[in-house]
């Protein structure tokens, strides 16, 4: 099964970021939404937590060109807080 969705274009900091994403062992995809230009005042490569949804985290990425919507598909959905708190030690406020 593949660990990406349909789209698979990202920048080169954030396609890091979604590597080290896909390799804990509770997330089984991430799926890339849109992407819009715009300024931001997060480091390139950086991944901030949204929503919880059912089957997962919705996240912004944020690169040099902008941000892109993610969804991280989380299997058991009950680890959905392990994931947020690694997020959250990765990338402090």
């Amino acid at each position: 099964m593949e660990k990406t969705g349909r789209h698979k274009t990202l920048d080169k900091e954030l396609k890091r970021t979604v590597q080290w994403l896909l390799g804990l062992p509770s997330v089984s995809k991430v799926v890339i939404g849109i992407s819009e230009s715009c300024r931001h005042k997060y480091a390139p490569g950086t991944i901030k937590w949204t929503m919880d949804m059912p089957a997962g985290i919705k996240a912004n990425g944020y690169s040099g060109k902008g941000i892109t919507n993610l969804f991280i598909r989380v299997d058991p959905p009950d680890d959905r807080e392990v994931i947020k708190k690694k997020l959250l030690d990765r990338f402090p406020l």
